[in-house]
């Protein structure tokens, strides 16, 4: 797999971002017609990891006023917290054995979330479920693709999920943008409100990496904030980059599949 890397900078920081080919033999579409909003979202959130057999520490809110924010903005959907949210909802449906069901939940809006604990291209939830604790991709997750078929953004509100380590295990996923950290971040309550609301006036990529770089008390600057995009080539992964919004209304349809390349950006204060 090749890649090239550039530096630059961004918010007054040195930030990296990086470009690599999937190997795929895919056409050109450099600029998409941009498509009405598909303004919809579907949450997990696990913050109570005490005595449900999935043990870890126990973690703040983070995910209802972002909850709030979508549905001022005229977005409709779904949000489980705890004993609710099951590993099987971000799992692939098609799958034999697992008993996933991402084609009733996590597949089904245009924005995915998972708030809680994780690990390089994991996510660890509070409440055990049929044995499952651990979704782990890409064994686990078809976000966009396969039944389902609906996501077009994820984000992961979790340790390391998006570890540089582990970026290939994100390539089963046909979405536009993954957004997650490098490291173990610390979030604040309103952090990912902040970041979504951001999104009215710049892009993801750029609202991500500024609004999550630091920690709650801010000028920290501690957080290691990555958005992972894909596209169809080098061009069309640069353009989708500089171009997707969430509450911009910009690239919120399904992205095409399959992709052929990626491109990330972060703020790198270290890994996990």
């Amino acid at each position: 797999m090749n890649h090239t890397m550039h530096t630059f900078t961004a918010a007054g920081r040195g930030a990296r971002r990086v470009f690599g080919a999937l190997g795929l033999a895919v056409g050109l579409s450099l600029v998409p017609g941009l498509t009405p909003a598909q303004t919809t979202y579907y949450i997990d959130e696990s913050t109570d990891f005490t005595g449900n057999g999935c043990e870890n520490a126990d973690l703040n809110d983070v995910t209802s006023s972002l909850q709030a924010a979508l549905n001022s903005a005229g977005w409709t959907g779904r949000r489980f917290v705890n004993a609710n949210a099951w590993p099987h909802d971000f799992i692939e449906a098609s799958l034999s054995g697992p008993g996933g069901l991402d084609s009733t939940y996590a597949d089904t809006a245009t924005l995915s979330v998972y708030a809680g604990h994780g690990n390089v291209a994991l996510l660890q939830f509070g409440f055990q479920r049929n044995g499952r604790c651990l979704v782990d991709l890409p064994n686990d997750t078809w976000l966009g693709t396969r039944a389902g078929d609906g996501a077009a953004y994820a984000m992961y509100v979790t340790s390391c999920t998006i570890n540089l380590s582990g970026i290939a295990r994100h390539f089963n996923n046909q979405i536009r943008q993954s957004f997650g950290y490098h490291n173990s971040p610390s979030v604040g309550d309103d952090q990912p409100r902040d970041f979504f609301n951001a999104t009215a006036g710049t892009t993801n990529a750029q609202a991500w990496i500024n609004e999550m770089e630091d920690r709650p008390g801010w000028m920290t600057g501690d957080n290691s904030p990555i958005v992972l995009t894909f596209g169809l080539d080098a061009a069309n992964c640069d353009w989708v980059r500089d171009t997707a919004s969430l509450r911009g209304g910009r690239l919120v349809d399904l992205a095409p599949e399959p992709h052929g390349w990626y491109c990330w950006i972060m703020f790198d204060h270290g890994g996990c």
